[in-house]
């Protein structure tokens, strides 16, 4: 009798542990098996992310102007990087990669009918402008290709130039961006070496200047008789050096 009520004891202890143990495991949801691909066929898109595309990945929908070139004009570094264009009664500014400059200037000229594929974008200045995609002239079409990269990095070496300034350069905006010195050399300052060196500086200082000349890519055009562009390293003013680095 005793042997029984034990044998019915642990029955009753397995049960009760095996009732505790299927309580706590969660039921897995009834999810869907991926539906079978038929071998070479293409996967489905991605599904669109909330808000639609990402601000500067939206495409852009090229559109053709058709006239003559006025004039290629510089930006601030005196590099040409954009043209006028006589379309039809309006006079419309193109722009393009400054890499270009030289192949363009030679094959559509002032006064040289062309048409220009593109899309309307704000320039660095904000300004509304028609960005070229590419430019059809007598048969032969320029295109809007990244500059290809040196086969071998090229060591700039680090040059002393010596000047009085002649003026201060400044942006769109009025703030100065360097120091335009009497031999025909650009200084371009870093804004927090303006922000200290500018109480220190006047028109007719004496500086001495060491630092790296600023080579163009292959293919910019640069305005005629463009000043030498440094990259400074250290400044002298009044006898004392600064580091501009």
């Amino acid at each position: 009798m005793k042997s029984q009520i034990k044998k019915t004891a642990i029955t009753a202890g397995f049960t009760l542990m095996s009732i505790a143990t299927f309580a706590q495991v969660r039921p897995t949801d009834n999810v869907p098996a991926p539906p079978t691909r038929v071998p070479g066929e293409m996967p489905p898109p991605p599904a669109p992310q909330r808000g639609g595309l990402e601000r500067g990945h939206a495409l852009k929908v090229l559109t053709s102007l058709n006239g003559k070139v006025i004039a290629y004009q510089t930006n601030d570094r005196y590099i040409y990087n954009r043209f006028t264009l006589q379309n039809g009664s309006q006079v419309i500014t193109v722009r393009f990669p400054e890499q270009l400059g030289k192949q363009l200037m030679s094959a559509a000229a002032k006064g040289k009918s062309v048409t220009v594929k593109g899309f309307t974008d704000n320039g660095p200045d904000g300004v509304s402008t028609f960005q070229m995609a590419s430019l059809s002239v007598d048969g032969k079409q320029i295109v809007d290709t990244p500059p290809s990269l040196p086969i071998a990095p090229v060591s700039a070496t680090s040059e002393t130039f010596t000047g009085k300034i002649n003026e201060f350069k400044r942006d769109q905006g009025g703030a100065i961006r360097g120091l335009s010195l009497d031999s025909k050399v650009e200084i371009d300052l870093p804004p927090h070496a303006i922000e200290q060196l500018q109480p220190l500086l006047k028109a007719g200082d004496k500086v001495k200047v060491t630092g790296i000349k600023d080579t163009p890519p292959s293919g910019v055009a640069l305005e005629t008789g463009a000043p030498t562009v440094i990259h400074p390293e250290t400044i002298e003013i009044n006898g004392q050096t600064y580091l501009l680095r």
